[in-house]
């Protein structure tokens, strides 16, 4: 919801829609179920089921790479239309900068992600959600200078191939697409 209420708040200048929309967010972020961003990896854990003590397969965290798609589109959305002078503008952006240096270091060879961030055993193999929701984020922040283009263009070109060569099938449909 907070692309939503982002339009919202700077359709109507009523700051009270972004402070609720921090409120909501700086509580998913830090309280419910312990708080579901991990500032130490950079990434969201699943949900609030798959906080720590919980592990992966292989002994890794819990990051689901369409969910955290999910987050780092609703950050490109949000900045797009949060005003400059916003309080939590900031943490937004750090948010979504530290996202992205995390999702670096877990691309796999071929450009994808795992549905499993750090645990490619679990429901290993292409996904195209994720991949499509990172591409999207990292160009985003390159065009908008809050990435840099030397550092995060050519993997997020790389993640575009990937998926424009092995998930568009013959008949149309898109393929590696999370169950």
């Amino acid at each position: 919801g907070m692309p939503v209420m982002a339009k919202y708040g700077a359709l109507t200048g009523d700051q009270r829609v972004f402070d609720k929309m921090w409120q909501m967010y700086a509580a998913t972020r830090n309280t419910i179920g312990g708080g579901l961003w991990s500032q130490k990896h950079g990434l969201w854990w699943r949900d609030a089921n798959f906080v720590p003590p919980y592990k992966e397969p292989n002994g890794q965290p819990c990051f689901w790479s369409r969910g955290n798609g999910w987050a780092f589109a609703t950050l490109v959305r949000v900045l797009e239309v949060l005003p400059a002078n916003d309080p939590h503008r900031a943490t937004y952006v750090a948010d979504f900068q530290a996202m992205a240096k995390a999702l670096l270091a877990c691309q796999r060879e071929d450009g994808f992600w795992n549905a499993s961030l750090l645990c490619e055993e679990n429901y290993g193999g292409k996904e195209t959600t994720g991949t499509a929701l990172f591409v999207y984020g990292l160009v985003w922040g390159v065009r908008n200078g809050l990435l840099t283009e030397k550092e995060y263009l050519a993997p997020a070109l790389k993640a575009w191939k990937g998926m424009v060569d092995n998930c568009i099938r013959k008949n149309g449909s898109l393929g590696y697409v999370q169950g």
